[in-house]
């Protein structure tokens, strides 16, 4: 293998492994700095174990190359990536190429003060890297064990080394920074859509207050204390107003303060419950109520009255999403699997469009006019809790179907 392959070969060695951690962390938006810098390290660390595993003759190609991890760590700060990289290194020198420890010692050592000049007067990547090439060559040429023949030999090979570990060292550190640049990028982006939804629910959460208290400053404008018809119209309208607005805070307290206290019990027991209190929302309605439980019991791990506040909620949503002149239909059926609770909770009410659909969950989005669309938030966010996950079917005009996947305790 000529010099020329021998160069090639370590270099792919050398910088396929970065390259894939660049690709992979520009692609993956999600990606933390912790893990980011963790894979930044493993793809450092397996750039220098190729290098050590690819066996040439050409040793001072291996020496020159040997240190582009060590460079790398140095210009990212990597203080124990330093370390590791300066003795792996060290001890190959001494133990594989028979160098003289006081030597490689003397090296190491220059490195790491000349770096830590460059670094303390704010020198530029350049500069650093052209100065541990100079010094890395500086020690190639004068190394008592003679890895170049001949001085045409050590000029062709000093020419090239010089070129490859330059070229190399400044491949990796633009796709370095191009990287950097793109995730802060991501970061930036992401910040942006974050405070641009903060903006719009903070918009949205004032929108809905404003109203109900509008409403009542509109009518105790108009309130005459002394006119009894008064007293009967508006002040049920005005605690109307304010019993929504109540409820307005109540939910999004909910949702900030989310707590569940999860105890063993048995489902069908609050499905009993649920169903009692339920029945209550269908009376004076035209609303066939389905029914069909799991007859023995079944235990969970949940908290009570946050899973009977989630039902009920759902139930009371499909009750009114059946308008008043048709007959209803809400089917509530249950069944299990090997290792989930299944609650289906279906109506034949107006559904909704595949762009509502997808909405659904969101703060303040509802379909009903007198809803702030926090119900199903906090729904979603109860059951995830338990670990679980609700999934939403609807179709416009024909109706909705809500099922809610629980685990079931694990018996032993």
């Amino acid at each position: 293998m000529n010099i020329i392959e021998t160069l090639f070969l370590n270099s792919v060695f050398i910088l396929f492994p970065l390259f894939s951690y660049f690709l992979f962390a520009t692609s993956e938006h999600n990606l933390s700095a912790r893990a980011r810098n963790i894979l930044f390290d493993f793809a450092l660390y397996t750039s220098l174990y190729l290098i050590l595993k690819c066996d040439t003759p050409h040793v001072a190609i291996r020496m020159m190359l040997l240190t582009v991890p060590l460079l790398i760590a140095y210009l990212k700060s990597k203080k124990l990536a330093i370390i590791i990289f300066s003795l792996c290194v060290g001890l190959y020198y001494v133990y594989s190429l028979k160098i003289n420890p006081i030597y490689v010692i003397v090296e190491f050592l220059i490195y790491f003060i000349f770096i830590y000049i460059l670094k303390r007067r704010n020198e530029s990547k350049i500069t650093i890297i052209s100065v541990f090439t100079i010094i890395k060559i500086a020690f190639i040429i004068i190394e008592p064990y003679n890895f170049i023949n001949s001085r045409l030999d050590m000029i062709n090979e000093i020419f090239i080394l010089s070129l490859s570990f330059y070229v190399t060292t400044h491949l990796i550190c633009y796709f370095m920074d191009q990287s950097e640049k793109t995730m802060n990028l991501h970061m930036t982006l992401k910040e942006l859509e974050h405070q641009k939804q903060l903006r719009d629910s903070l918009f949205k959460i004032t929108h809905e207050i404003k109203n109900p208290i509008a409403v009542c400053k509109g009518y105790l404008d108009m309130f005459d204390t002394n006119n009894d018809n008064h007293v009967k119209k508006y002040i049920p309208i005005i605690k109307q107003e304010i019993e929504r607005t109540l409820t307005l805070m109540e939910d999004f307290m909910m949702l900030t303060k989310l707590k569940v206290e999860k105890r063993e019990m048995d489902i069908s027991v609050l499905l009993q419950d649920v169903l009692e209190i339920s029945s209550l929302t269908f009376q004076g309605r035209k609303i066939k109520f389905d029914c069909s439980l799991i007859d023995e019991e079944q235990y969970i791990e949940g908290d009570y009255n946050r899973l009977k506040q989630v039902f009920i909620n759902i139930i009371k949503n499909a009750v009114e999403a059946i308008p008043y002149d048709k007959k209803g239909v809400i089917k509530f059926n249950v069944k299990t699997t090997s290792k989930s609770l299944v609650i289906i909770i279906a109506d034949n009410g107006i559904g909704m469009t595949k762009e509502q659909l997808k909405k659904i969950g969101e703060p303040f989005f509802t379909t009903k006019k007198s809803g702030t669309g926090l119900g199903v938030k906090f729904s979603n966010e109860i059951i995830v809790a338990h670990e679980g996950h609700i999934e939403y079917k609807s179709k416009s005009n024909v109706g909705t179907r809500v099922t809610i996947f629980l685990p079931l305790k694990k018996s032993f």
